[in-house]
Formats: structure tokens, C-alpha cells, sequence
């Protein structure tokens, strides 16, 4: 974000792509063994069900994580935010595979949007991720989960410095980011589940992209200085024209004796 604008304008933008896996009721090696023939990358019929009874009610759950620059970012316990490599196309690697929960069923992904970040850029907002609020012994299911660092990282990536602007009063989000995703852990939030470590992801995404501290300069702040100059203005006219008919009036009583 600090590099020359002609170094800058070189970089070539990329997706931010968020994969979206149903958690199944049983594990996925037990569907598999069920089924020998089907894909692993494509929901089974267990799949739909849980979903669509799930979904209408709002409690679906889901695992996610982030695709940018050839690399799959996520997070999960313990082993906290893990960055394997991203087929081109699309798909699964041995390494995705090995770190997604052994009840998920790929759903479908989304293209949040998209990032002028270097890789080196990227690897400063995963580090202080991991130093602020991501370490693998803060998860929670309800309250720190994989959908709030997505969210986070996301956020962190495509905003960016556009986050100033907002100072802190979130405002500014991440428009395509599905709210159904991670519901039923706001709804066990909202019901008490609460460790103290209840993720805040606009404030967390702004500490992500290195923005903790800084304060922007929106419009409406400058039009406020204005009409501040404007009404300072105003009263050093007043007062000098108070001044003015305090003259008048004394020659009015010197001319009056």
C-alpha cells in the first residue's frame, strides 16, 4: 500500500475468491465409503438434506476460506491460520483436503471482489492477524470461527485504506460476503455463548490492514471546517460592527450635550 505509484501500477489485480463447504451431520470418509463412486467436491444427497432443512431456518453451518494470489488461507483450532497452495482452476490440492474438516461437502465460492495487494502485503496482514487476534488458541465456534476470519481477511484485502474513511464506523463492508454463512454462530453469541473474544470484524479487518491508530479525512469532516471558518467569520463581523455603532453612538451623545 506504500510502494511507488509506478511500482504499484505494474501489479495486476487479483480475485479474492471465498470457498463456501457444508458441515455434514456425519463425515465425509463415512459418505465416502457409502459411496465409492461420487466426487468429494460435489455435495451428496446427505448434503442437500442437512442444507435444506437447515437453511430455511437460518442454522446452516458452513467452513470457508479464502483463495488470492495461488494461495488458500483459513483458519481453524488449534493449528490457527494455515496458507496452502490454490489450483489455478479451482478445485483441491492434498494440502487444502488434509485441512478441511472431515465433515465438509463443497458448496460453491464467491468472488468477493478484488486486491491490488503484493504477496508481500498479504503476508504482513496474515502476521498481524496471528499477533492480534488470530492465534490458533483464540478459536471459537461461536465467537472466532473460520467465516469470521474469511470475513476479516477479505475485508482486510479489498478495502483496504478505503476503511479510513469510514473511521471506525463500519460503514464500509464487504458487499457480496453471504450474512447466511455464519448465522448460527451469531445466534449462539447473541444466546450467551460468549468467551470475551467475540470477534469485531471492521475493526479487526482495519487492524489487519494495517490501519490501527490512523484516521481519515472524509468530506464531511472538511465541510464542517468550513462552516467552522465560515461562522468564526461571521461572528468577528458582528463584533466589529458592534464596535462601529458603539462609535456612532458616542458621537451621537457628545453632539447631544
Amino acid at each position: 500500500l506504500n510502494q511507488p505509484f509506478t511500482l504499484r501500477h505494474q501489479l495486476t489485480m487479483d480475485n479474492v475468491t471465498l470457498h463456501i463447504y457444508d458441515l455434514l451431520p456425519e463425515s465425509r470418509s463415512q459418505q465416502q465409503s457409502q459411496s465409492p463412486s461420487s466426487s468429494s467436491s460435489q455435495p451428496s444427497r446427505a448434503s442437500k438434506f442437512f442444507s435444506g432443512l437447515l437453511s430455511p431456518l437460518g442454522f446452516g453451518a458452513y467452513h470457508t476460506c479464502i483463495d488470492v494470489r495461488g494461495s488458500r488461507y483459513q483458519f481453524g483450532a488449534n493449528i490457527g491460520i494455515t496458507r496452502t497452495s490454490s489450483p489455478p482452476g479451482g478445485g483441491e490440492t492434498a494440502e487444502s483436503l488434509r485441512l478441511l474438516p472431515p465433515n465438509g461437502a463443497y458448496r460453491e465460492s464467491i468472488i468477493l471482489g478484488q486486491t491490488w495487494c503484493t504477496q508481500a502485503e498479504i503476508n504482513a496482514t496474515i502476521q498481524r492477524m496471528k499477533e492480534e487476534k488470530f492465534p490458533g488458541d483464540n478459536y471459537h465456534l461461536a465467537n472466532r470461527n473460520c467465516n469470521h476470519f474469511s470475513e476479516t481477511f477479505a475485508m482486510a484485502l479489498i478495502l483496504g485504506s478505503d476503511m479510513l474513511e469510514d473511521n471506525g464506523k463500519g460503514s464500509k463492508k464487504l458487499d457480496k460476503f453471504p450474512p447466511w454463512v455464519n448465522r448460527l454462530a451469531r445466534t449462539g453469541t447473541s444466546l450467551g455463548i460468549d468467551d470475551g473474544k467475540v470477534c469485531n470484524v471492521v475493526a479487526e479487518a482495519r487492524t489487519a490492514a494495517g490501519l490501527k491508530g490512523k484516521v481519515g479525512w472524509t468530506l464531511s469532516s472538511s465541510k464542517t471546517k468550513k462552516n467552522d471558518k465560515a461562522s468564526a467569520a461571521s461572528r468577528s463581523q458582528k463584533k466589529e460592527l458592534t464596535e462601529k455603532q458603539k462609535a456612532v453612538l458616542a458621537k451621537l451623545k457628545k453632539g447631544s450635550k
